[in-house]
């Protein structure tokens, strides 16, 4: 995610004021500077007051002037007196002034004689404010000047800390957060960050949406969803309670927004960008107009929208033209990756080269490569050309690696995997594959662990008549949603509970004997009683192993009963139906749902209750479609099943591709006689392959469907990753599917083994 409206909001208007600087009437400070012997207190207001002449917006030359009348006053009593405190406060002064009117090299050598003064006389607060002065002259252009500036801060901060000064110490430590996401070191800026918020809270400041919202982009940009919208969403209500409307409260609403697209919130992401873009167009803010055109676009294409966010975007580049590299980097990239969404890569070709003459240019640690490097990998990848795709996005893993940014890892490794893939090397692309999966299941780690032990300490509390209740419950929900959909994957959640349930509830009759035979061995009196109680555990174990065996027959019962229920209604509701398109969606979701039940069936009715045998189950699940069509008499089936058994997570989804594969042969495939080849076979250590053939009239040239082309393609695709295997489609004398997956059982097949087809043909 970028890091929109970073510095240039928290440097005008996100940082949190420092106490406001002593400034006396000009009537007084004409006296002050005509004064021969003025005090220490007289030096204090001169020095404040050219102070806050700097720093008043604009550089108007009477106001530098009035400065460095006061920093030369300053100076000439400071040698008069012989102070070398306030000798060095004047050069300090006269560093902010030249620094203000854009003479860096002197200015610069006046905060270095200051430093080298109070080193030398040992003035910690005098010299953290020389520290925080010396960093505006290393702007964070390369690595090695925001290096510079970085120590610069952490120092000032230290020796704001020694002496207590913590209204000092926060703001210190708020800027050290910002520039350390330059680096970008992201941990370690929300580390600084969370100890500048204590110190605000323990000095009672209330402005705090600056900070909420700093901590906020960081969050998101380390992939920590929860805290990122949790210091959004603080930082907006912290800046309506004050009042806020300035520009800090469009960046509120833009980082907002960013954190809605992360959590794949796209409706309020849009309506946070819409509020920030109100502001930004009510304060007439072009940077921000142009950051929020580009996030709003991102938003349509999270949508599947590119043409709208191609519109948004090139209306912003023609009114409002970025003129500021980073701007110009962030409008390109948004622009191509819009026409690559597309397949439009001929009318993206000059933002690419665009991209490209700027990569020449940046530093290999810009911050803003990632975007260039992402939206190039895109280009490349959809043009073909994979070596260069494959270059770029090995730089962007390496980087991803050196700031630990997991969603750039995560990314990174995606763009390895398609590049390796399409180049064949798919040893490398197996192993890059592998990496995107860690790296995107840390993104949720410690939510998932959170959500583990709540689970844990929720089941070992509920009796055995409470946890059947909430798997019955969960049950009559799963038969209420009756959405083909979700069905799978709500049923699999429950098999997972209910394992979970019944190990939990072995454990707790585990411990329960344990502190049994613990007090029976202290009770040396009662001996007698140990034998009876050890024989009635003994009993209640063996009744326990009862139970669990018929509960686990009686929810694959219920489970099966429960889809019979389903299909009849859905059978009662077609006879209440015209329309032909619902009868075939009500007839695809009866298929899809036997060939779930049939599994239930055989768990059931066998003594093996956690596989599957595939043979006797796909012969049936045919037997099953060849009764549901008319006309069958024409199509012969041919199966060719290993004595293969497989468990429900796995048997789910290969039913349910078996169901989708062979009613569209069976529909569409053939005009007159034909062949079905349904296989199931081993083809290496570990590995399974499916196969479902047919020899009729195939797809038109060039017309395979894709993923998106209809429901049962999306189901076919989706039921495969799930398999963690992969799908291909081939029109060729016919059509032919094929699913490999990893075969989990451990068994092993020297060779592939054919069973004669056993479907009666309806001849």
């Amino acid at each position: 995610m970028n890091r929109l409206l970073m510095l240039f909001y928290c440097m005008t208007s996100c940082l949190i004021p420092c106490m406001a600087q002593d400034k006396v009437p000009p009537s007084v400070l004409q006296q002050l500077l005509k004064k021969e012997r003025p005090d220490t207190t007289d030096l204090r207001k001169l020095f404040n007051t050219g102070v806050s002449y700097v720093n008043r917006p604009g550089i108007e030359r009477g106001d530098m002037d009035t400065a460095s009348m006061c920093a030369a006053k300053v100076l000439t009593s400071a040698v008069n007196i012989g102070s070398h405190l306030w000798e060095g406060q004047s050069y300090l002064l006269y560093s902010k002034i030249l620094r203000e009117q854009n003479d860096l090299a002197k200015g610069k050598d006046y905060a270095l004689k200051a430093e080298a003064i109070f080193k030398q006389y040992k003035q910690k607060e005098a010299l953290a404010d020389t520290y925080m002065e010396l960093c505006d002259y290393y702007p964070p252009v390369d690595i090695e000047r925001l290096n510079i500036r970085l120590k610069y801060y952490r120092e000032a901060a230290v020796l704001y800390g020694e002496l207590g000064l913590k209204l000092k110490q926060a703001n210190t430590l708020y800027r050290l957060g910002d520039y350390y996401s330059f680096l970008p070191d992201y941990n370690e800026a929300k580390k600084v960050l969370l100890q500048s918020l204590a110190l605000f809270k323990e000095l009672h400041v209330e402005e705090l949406q600056g900070i909420y919202n700093l901590l906020g982009a960081m969050c998101n940009q380390l992939g920590d969803s929860d805290n990122a919208l949790k210091y959004a969403l603080l930082s907006l209500k912290t800046a309506q309670a004050v009042g806020d409307s300035s520009t800090q409260l469009c960046t509120i609403y833009n980082r907002l927004g960013m954190i809605y697209i992360r959590v794949v919130d796209i409706p309020k992401a849009m309506q946070s960008f819409q509020k920030a873009q109100e502001i930004a167009i009510r304060l007439k803010d072009t940077p921000a107009m142009q950051i929020l055109a580009r996030n709003i676009g991102q938003a349509y294409q999270k949508m599947d929208k590119p043409a709208e966010a191609l519109k948004v975007l090139k209306h912003e580049e023609r009114y409002y033209p970025p003129k500021s590299p980073e701007n110009k980097i962030l409008m390109f990239e948004s622009i191509l990756n819009a026409y690559c969404l597309m397949g439009d890569f001929k009318r993206g070709a000059p933002y690419a080269q665009q991209l490209e003459d700027m990569r020449r240019t940046m530093y290999p640690d810009d911050a803003y490569l990632e975007y260039v490097y992402t939206a190039l990998v895109n280009y490349y990848l959809g043009i073909h050309q994979y070596n260069t795709a494959h270059q770029y996005a090995q730089v962007m893993l390496t980087a991803a690696s050196k700031n630990g940014n997991l969603s750039f890892r995560a990314k990174s490794c995606s763009f390895l995997y398609r590049a390796d893939s399409a180049m064949a090397n798919y040893k490398e692309a197996f192993e890059h594959l592998r990496m995107y999966k860690l790296a995107n299941d840390s993104l949720f780690n410690i939510a998932k662990v959170q959500k583990v032990g709540y689970l844990q300490v929720q089941f070992e509390t509920e009796q055995k008549d409470q946890a059947l209740t909430l798997k019955e419950r969960n049950i009559e929900l799963l038969t209420q949603e009756a959405q083909a959909a979700r069905f799978t994957r709500n049923v699999i959640i429950g098999g997972a509970g209910m394992l979970i349930a019944l190990l939990l509830l072995g454990y707790n009759r585990y411990q329960l004997k344990l502190r049994s035979n613990l007090q029976l061995k202290q009770q040396q009196d009662e001996i007698n009683r140990k034998n009876q109680s050890l024989e009635e555990l003994i009993t209640s174990q063996n009744k326990l192993l009862d139970e669990k065996e018929w509960l686990v027959k009686e929810i694959h019962h219920r489970v099966k009963n429960n889809l019979q229920i389903v299909m009849s209604l859905l059978n009662t509701q077609a006879a209440f139906l015209d329309d032909k398109d619902a009868l075939n969606a009500i007839r695809e979701s009866r298929y899809r749902m036997q060939a779930i039940s049939l599994i239930h069936q055989k768990l059931y009715q066998s003594d093996n209750m956690a596989l599957i045998d595939m043979n006797m189950y796909i012969n049936e699940l045919v037997i099953f479609l060849k009764d549901g069509f008319s006309d069958i008499n024409r199509i012969k089936f041919d199966l060719q099943i290993a004595p293969v058994r497989l468990d429900v997570s796995q048997s789910v989804p290969v039913g349910l591709i078996l169901n989708e594969a062979i009613t569209n042969a069976m529909k569409y495939a053939f005009t007159g006689d034909g062949t079905i080849i349904v296989s199931l076979q081993p083809t290496g250590a570990g590995y399974l392959t499916l196969m479902i053939a047919d020899n009729g009239k195939g797809f038109p040239e060039d017309e395979i469907p894709t993923q998106r082309g209809s429901m049962g393609m999306m189901l076919m695709h989706t039921l495969a990753e799930q398999l963690d295997g992969s799908l291909h489609i081939q029109s060729r004398d016919g059509v032919t599917i094929t699913v490999s997956f990893r075969y989990q059982e451990k068994e092993i097949f020297d060779t592939p083994v054919a069973v004669e087809d056993n479907v009666t043909d309806y001849v």
